[in-house]
């Protein structure tokens, strides 16, 4: 059925739990094979962080810089027991936060080689909690893209930042596409005109998607539009009026039938 419809707004982002999804897409087409390749977690002492007069943030900032100093050791040759152990490949680093109120970071990191690094010489590089060594699959690698924070929340410190690096790799890690060059859409906007990262989540809270799919000459149109509160919270108000309408397709889509329609949603000219 050709029409107007109204849908709650999915962004890309790894910010948003369904918005992550489609950043893992975007990028999936670059994804290397890591099935057999080396893969680290890399965990945080929070009670040593915390003697140190440090909290999540704080030590997100610290471990970062230190996680740099492992890479380039690592490249370089470290001795341990006798032999030197090198690795030279390509990585990737992913961050979560685990599901508690404090949210405290922890690392994931992937090198593509199938070398043998002794644990305890990784335990010794790292330094700042605990570390766990395996090997890991495509699967296993499509899971830990998919999540930021498991339950969908986000901690209060990782809201209140400017921007949080959740998915890096070197050089070599993701593989070249040929890609169209991008449209220009303006000018782009910085961290500080996007506010803290808990600004922009309300914001796409606040957002809904019209689909005008009316006409089959042109192609669907898709418009973003602000509302007066969260997509959820109006969705909650209106659905069973909707519903009794037949206006209600599920999954948060909704017919528009005639401009007045638009107005629970959104403020009325002149308000």
């Amino acid at each position: 059925m050709r029409g107007v419809y109204i849908k709650e707004y999915i962004p890309r982002s790894w910010f948003h739990p369904k918005g992550a999804l489609k950043v893992v897409d975007r990028i999936k087409p670059n994804l290397p094979d890591v099935n057999g390749s080396l893969f680290v977690t890399l965990t945080l002492d929070r009670q040593w962080f915390r003697s140190q007069q440090m909290g999540p943030s704080e030590a997100y900032d610290f471990v970062r810089g230190h996680i740099r100093k492992v890479f380039h050791k690592l490249r370089k040759g470290v001795k341990w027991e006798g032999k030197t152990y090198k690795i030279k490949a390509s990585y990737c680093t992913k961050v979560e936060f685990h599901d508690d109120l404090e949210g405290w970071p922890h690392f994931h990191i992937i090198w593509l080689t199938k070398k043998n690094v002794p644990a305890k010489l990784l335990a010794s590089l790292w330094g700042y909690g605990r570390i766990n060594v395996q090997r890991i699959t495509n699967s296993k690698f499509n899971y830990i893209l998919k999540y930021v924070c498991k339950s969908g929340h986000l901690p209060k410190w990782v809201r209140r930042r400017k921007g949080i690096r959740i998915f890096q790799s070197s050089r070599g890690f993701l593989k070249k596409l040929e890609h169209k060059k991008p449209t220009k859409s303006g000018p782009k906007q910085t961290r500080k005109e996007l506010g803290t990262i808990g600004e922009r989540i309300d914001n796409f809270g606040k957002t809904a998607l019209v689909i005008d799919e009316r006409f089959s000459d042109i192609p669907v149109r898709y418009t973003q539009i602000q509302l007066n509160d969260h997509f959820k919270i109006l969705l909650d108000r209106l659905v069973y009026s909707i519903a009794r309408d037949g206006r209600y397709l599920g999954d948060g889509k909704i017919i528009i039938e005639k401009q007045e329609d638009f107005y629970p949603w959104i403020s009325l000219p002149n308000q």
